[in-house]
């Protein structure tokens, strides 16, 4: 499923030096939807465009945008986030929709439309149904229940921006995801730096042993400011945020 935006949709890159991850060094508290330690109100409306740019040694490559829409509604009595991610790295836009419980940071709807393929997703609790497939022929049926309540593997940014970040903190949280299932992601606020004039928090976000990604998210804001993710020796993904 697609997200702001590491390795399921894309992750950024940048200089091998700037980079460099520390191996894990705190142990981390394991976050589950409805948690007292996640803030859903550090979320905030926004609109937002990335971009998304590829370095391959000395070369540097615009590989396209990511137009992040965040709503604050009401449904029935119920506060939830809604977003709208429209992913475009040619002329096939990905557009990405997902709803959450403001309170508990718990997932309630996922729809992912693309030109290779169609995801329709509902969440309650332990419970995943609905229905994933090609664009052109009959979806196959998704129907789980899930040892424990998941959050939703493409908002990830949405639980780490509600966390109580701070230097050496670190939280762990699982997540469905629909190409594999039930994972577990790992962050750790390793120090501060500016970014985009802001005053932000360095995050380390590992999705798997060796996939790790850096992120920095406002102090203030709780903005996703940037993500940089190697992808191998030679080459680094970055999405960076642009003021509209």
């Amino acid at each position: 499923m697609a997200s702001v935006l590491v390795v399921t949709t894309g992750a950024p890159l940048v200089a091998q030096q700037t980079l460099a991850v520390p191996a894990p060094t705190v142990q981390a508290v394991l976050v589950a939807p409805g948690d007292s330690t996640l803030r859903g109100d550090r979320i905030l409306a926004d609109s937002v465009q990335y971009s998304l740019i590829a370095y391959r040694g000395a070369q540097q490559q615009m590989l396209g945008t990511a137009v992040d829409v965040v709503k604050l509604e009401m449904r029935g009595d119920v506060p939830v986030i809604h977003r709208i991610l429209t992913v475009s790295p040619g002329r096939a836009p990905l557009i990405d929709s997902t709803v959450t419980d403001a309170r508990t940071l718990a997932p309630r709807r996922h729809r992912n439309v693309s030109s290779s393929r169609l995801i329709s997703i509902d969440f309650n609790g332990k419970r995943v149904k609905g229905s994933i497939g090609p664009v052109d022929v009959p979806s196959l049926p998704v129907d789980t229940t899930l040892a424990i309540a998941p959050f939703d593997s493409g908002n990830w940014d949405l639980i780490v921006r509600s966390l109580p970040l701070e230097k050496g903190y670190a939280a762990r949280f699982r997540v469905y995801d629909t190409d594999s299932g039930l994972r577990e992601y790992r962050i750790e606020v390793t120090g501060s730096a500016t970014v985009l004039g802001e005053d932000a928090h360095v995050v380390i976000f590992t999705l798997a042993p060796k996939r790790e990604s850096v992120v920095w998210i406002g102090k203030a804001s709780r903005r996703l400011l940037q993500v940089e993710t190697l992808i191998d020796a030679n080459t680094m993904l970055r999405q960076v945020r642009q003021e509209r």
